[in-house]
């Protein structure tokens, strides 16, 4: 009936492998998700332009902004795939290709708003 001995060695380990996998992992999964959103939100601005629309230029914006955010959230994953050939496992935690994408184009609707107000009514 020994007690058994706490290893910090083995908890700041298992501590390191999540961390490792929530910013390699989940955050390239969810900035692959937001370049798609961007892209899309990109297409729909470069239609808009061409149609000469007022929406279009501040759609641009928006994309070139959520595109940039991504790329930066990108890199961590990227690192991990060219060093060790695949991205750390996460486990049995479930990335869901829907929510994240809804999570993007609540993102970008925000953003959207925001450049909007702010080119017309500056």
């Amino acid at each position: 009936m020994g007690a058994e001995k706490f290893d910090l060695n083995a908890t700041v380990s298992a501590i390191g492998q999540a961390c490792t996998a929530l910013f390699c992992h989940a955050l390239f999964d969810a900035a692959l998700h937001g370049l798609a959103v961007a892209l899309t939100v990109g297409l729909v601005g470069l239609i808009l332009s061409q149609r000469r629309q007022r929406f279009g230029k501040p759609l641009m914006a928006v994309s070139a902004k959520l595109a940039m955010f991504c790329a930066a959230l990108l890199l961590p994953g990227l690192i991990a795939l060219i060093t060790s050939g695949h991205l750390p496992a996460v486990g049995v935690f479930q990335f869901s290709s829907l929510g994240f994408v809804v999570f993007w184009g609540l993102i970008s609707l925000h953003l959207s708003a925001e450049e909007m107000n702010f080119e017309w009514f500056s």
